[in-house]
């Protein structure tokens, strides 16, 4: 196996838990806003920097926003 296809089946790991750690993120947030609502079958999740930013600090990266979102 070369090297660069070594090293992007790492990083595609990588990428892939940080994106489970945070779909799993927005699920338990999300069960516990609209624990009264009803149940749908095809819920649909979006990728958001508050459900990504916790899971990047487990991995040791810190995200900040830029100055003028604040």
């Amino acid at each position: 196996m070369s090297r660069v296809r070594l090293i992007s089946l790492a990083a595609q790991k990588f990428i892939s838990d940080i994106t489970n750690d945070a779909l799993q993120h927005c699920k338990m947030r999300g069960s516990q806003q609209s624990s009264s609502k009803t149940k749908t079958k095809d819920k649909r999740y979006t990728l958001t920097m508050e459900d990504l930013t916790p899971v990047l600090a487990e991995y040791g990266i810190t995200v900040k926003k830029p100055h003028y979102y604040i």
